[in-house]
């Protein structure tokens, strides 16, 4: 069975690849390259809404993103190195090497694990559905960047939203930035 899923995975990373808007290529490479900084620069615009309204929402919301990035980046990279997937243009002939960075091992996908961490953290912590639109849309753009390079397949992409959720679920639970935050802002 897991045979038959890894085959299913990898004809679908072929078909998503072979499939790309090649016309998008430049602007989704340059999409891809700077998810980070392009997260970041989100989670600062929400930071300076804070500062504007005043809302210790945006605040609390913030710490909670950039805390669970970090989290997420750790479980992240210790999956990686015990899985030890390689990624499809190592393995796949059909798959040229992309023109975009990529290193270390395929599961799961860092960059989607990255940008759905913050959705999620900003779905639980900000009730404010424009934001949560964004971010979705971020997150899933940056998820097909990552199979249309050839760098990912589809199930690092599952995989990186599932540790996303698990992480950002079981820290929203327990909300140990909570518990001390809104103590201090009252």
């Amino acid at each position: 069975m897991l045979k038959a899923l890894l085959s299913t995975d990898q004809k679908l990373e072929q078909f998503i690849y072979l499939h790309r808007p090649t016309g998008a290529d430049n602007f989704l490479a340059w999409t891809t390259t700077n998810a980070t900084i392009i997260s970041f620069s989100l989670l600062g615009m929400l930071l300076f809404i804070y500062f504007i309204k005043k809302d210790k929402n945006y605040l609390y919301a913030v710490i909670n993103a950039a805390l669970l990035i970090g989290l997420t980046a750790i479980v992240t990279g210790t999956t990686k190195h015990f899985v030890a997937r390689l990624r499809p243009y190592e393995v796949d002939q059909l798959i040229a090497t992309p023109f975009i960075d990529s290193g270390g091992f395929s599961f799961p996908s860092g960059h989607t694990t990255e940008v759905f961490t913050l959705f999620f953290a900003i779905f639980f912590f900000l009730n404010n559905r424009y934001w949560h639109f964004i971010f979705l849309l971020w997150a899933l753009l940056i998820a097909y960047t990552r199979m249309a390079f050839g760098v990912h397949y589809p199930l690092d992409i599952i995989g990186g939203i599932c540790v996303s959720l698990i992480v950002v679920w079981l820290w929203q639970k327990y909300e140990p930035v909570g518990k001390y935050f809104f103590k201090i802002n009252g």
